[in-house]
């Protein structure tokens, strides 16, 4: 006898659709572990890229040269793992950008970076060899190490005054020579590239000055500017990032204005009083700050005169004469301030005047006259000192001034050096 077994099509279409279900069932935990691991290595590659941009920051610390072109560093090993660098002057300071790439994931990083300075191991004052010893009058001020002439320190007398200090130099005093630090070699060529030469190549890296209040410009972005041959007044506006603007006359910035990371150019740059900002400054005829302005880290004022072949010019003692640096009582720069000049024969005439009450927390570096009446919390480099008092130039002497490494961090940056490690002053956007 035999028995005839008959599937019903409705149990066949079930067994069917539960197959199918377990399918696709296999294939979601196929697909879903296959997402799984691409998220977590592009996760992985974004963190390393993050971190890697690190070391490439690192090793723009540690290069020397200028970069033309963005350049690969090839010391790096890793599949789909791409970084390259690229080191360029920024005003006084230099611009590093680091860009790593894992497969399509791409991370910037950019930094000012600049010398680095510590506190209680670099020279509070560097007075170079000129065969002329230091004389401190009234309630002068210094405290750290001081690179003296051979003649080193003593007391002076300005007016009736005599000093009043307990010491004549609060730390260790070491001998100078006939020469300042030197700057980092391609410096000068830069300021002078600035100068003389920069000029905006194609039309849409200008910015318009007058279309709209807040222009910004990312330093991951190709630097932007605006140039004109007639001079330049900046006011009620907002401007930041990778921005130069050059002027062929001059450039008044008025309170009202708002600048930040930007650099500025011309023969001329006056700061009214009370403004705000943090900018860098480079003129070959005189920088005015006004009073009580406030400029903060890192900023930074430059004036290079190339007046080595010029004839000298008669002595003006007034508050704001050419070739000069002229800060007003009240005022606060935090970065650096740099007088440079060509010709080699000292005079008497004052390049950088620091007026009562005025402070600068960082860094100054002059190879002309340095007429101090203020404080600096940092370092000075200066040829001389000179004291316009009384009707008369006192050469080499501080009258009621201060000059301390207290007041800043341990570590911090300043204009490069030739012979110092490098450091990060500040992250870029």
């Amino acid at each position: 006898m035999k028995l005839k077994l008959k599937i019903k099509s409705g149990a066949l279409q079930f067994t069917v659709f539960i197959a199918v279900l377990i399918a696709l069932l296999l294939a979601g935990l196929v697909l879903y572990a296959y997402t799984f691991i691409y998220m977590k290595e592009q996760s992985k590659g974004a963190i390393e890229n993050i971190q890697i941009a690190d070391i490439g920051i690192q090793s723009l610390l540690e290069q020397k040269e200028l970069n033309i072109d963005t350049a690969k560093i090839d010391f790096l090993k890793k599949e789909n793992q791409i970084i390259k660098t690229h080191l360029s002057q920024w005003g006084v300071f230099q611009k590093g950008i680091t860009i790593t790439q894992y497969r399509k994931k791409r991370f910037i990083k950019t930094a000012i970076i600049g010398s680095l300075l510590t506190a209680d191991k670099s020279p509070t004052l560097y007075l170079q060899e000129t065969h002329n010893g230091l004389s401190v009058v009234g309630n002068t001020k210094i405290k750290g190490t001081a690179y003296l002439p051979s003649q080193g320190v003593n007391s002076g007398y300005i007016a009736g005054n005599s000093y009043y200090g307990s010491q004549l130099i609060y730390g260790k005093i070491e001998k100078s020579t006939s020469e300042l630090p030197k700057l980092e070699k391609t410096f000068l060529d830069a300021v002078n590239f600035y100068l003389k030469e920069y000029k905006i190549e194609h039309q849409e890296s200008y910015i318009n000055l007058g279309s709209s209040i807040k222009i910004t410009n990312s330093f991951k972005n190709e630097t932007k500017g605006f140039y004109s041959e007639n001079p330049i007044t900046i006011e009620n506006k907002m401007l930041s990032g990778n921005i130069i603007i050059k002027s062929e006359i001059s450039i008044k910035i008025k309170k009202t204005a708002l600048l930040k990371d930007l650099i500025l150019i011309a023969p001329i740059i006056e700061i009214e009083d009370e403004t705000i900002g943090c900018f860098q400054a480079i003129a070959s005829r005189k920088i005015v700050v006004g009073k009580k302005c406030n400029l903060s880290y890192p900023s930074a004022l430059m004036l290079f005169q190339d007046n080595k072949n010029s004839i000298t010019e008669n002595a003006n003692y007034s508050s704001t004469p050419d070739n000069q640096i002229f800060i007003d009582t009240g005022s606060n720069i935090r970065g650096s301030v740099i007088y440079l000049q060509t010709k080699e024969k000292s005079d008497f005439l004052t390049q950088l005047i620091l007026e009562k009450d005025s402070k600068i927390k960082g860094q100054v570096y002059c190879n002309g006259n340095f007429d101090i009446r203020g404080t600096v919390s940092g370092s000075v480099y200066t040829k001389q000192f000179t004291a316009n008092q009384a009707g008369s130039i006192f050469v080499n002497h501080i009258y009621n001034a201060t000059i301390e490494n207290e007041n800043i961090p341990e570590i911090y940056g300043s204009i490069i050096f030739e012979q110092e490690p490098k450091t990060v002053l500040k992250w870029l956007y």
